[in-house]
């Protein structure tokens, strides 16, 4: 978790946002509330297919998942009919306009309880251009504005994902709970 309310975060979070800009050459930060503009909405459901492929399983093998329009629309009415609030911040590759990385943090109606941190990816053909910092932190400081009362964000991660856990680190996440996964193959 993330305490938002302790001293520090906001100016550690800036200064990692300006630094994850200064490496992401090519990228630009986009960002919307739900629902999903028509403009991002294949690039998001591309991104949200990678999930099941693209993120480190320890070696467990999962199919790719499929979405298209018409399922982040399904997905999107979810959030939205219950009252959440989801801010999707993506970089866009500049040159093919292409979305590569994207992060999803999610409140309830009441604003003043815990923000979770959804989905993070960085498509593997995008790798090592700091954008997984880069959405993170640029996610955190538009939530000032989206839900400045929420009084701490939680995530989760493989732990096999060091890159992904070195930027939680770095922005100051602290563990509070663990637990494992395993997955039985049947033959039929």
């Amino acid at each position: 978790a993330l305490d938002l309310s302790a001293p520090g975060p906001s100016e550690r979070i800036d200064g990692l946002l300006a630094q994850a800009a200064d490496a992401a050459h090519g990228y630009r930060v986009v960002r919307w509330q739900l629902p999903t503009p028509d403009e991002f909405i294949q690039g998001y459901a591309h991104m949200k297919s990678r999930m099941s492929t693209d993120a480190p399983a320890a070696g467990m093998e999962f199919d790719e998942q499929a979405w298209d329009a018409e399922r982040v629309a399904r997905h999107d009415r979810v959030y939205l009919d219950a009252g959440r609030t989801m801010l999707v911040t993506a970089a866009q590759h500049v040159d093919s306009g292409e979305l590569v990385a994207f992060n999803e943090l999610v409140v309830a109606a009441d604003r003043t309880l815990a923000t979770y941190q959804e989905d993070t990816l960085v498509r593997s053909d995008h790798r090592g251009h700091r954008l997984g910092m880069l959405v993170k932190c640029a996610g955190l400081v538009a939530w000032r504005e989206v839900a400045p009362e929420s009084p701490r964000v939680h995530t989760w991660n493989a732990e096999e994902n060091r890159p992904m856990l070195d930027i939680n680190e770095a922005i100051g996440f602290a563990p509070v709970a663990y637990n494992g996964a395993w997955k039985k193959v049947l033959d039929v």
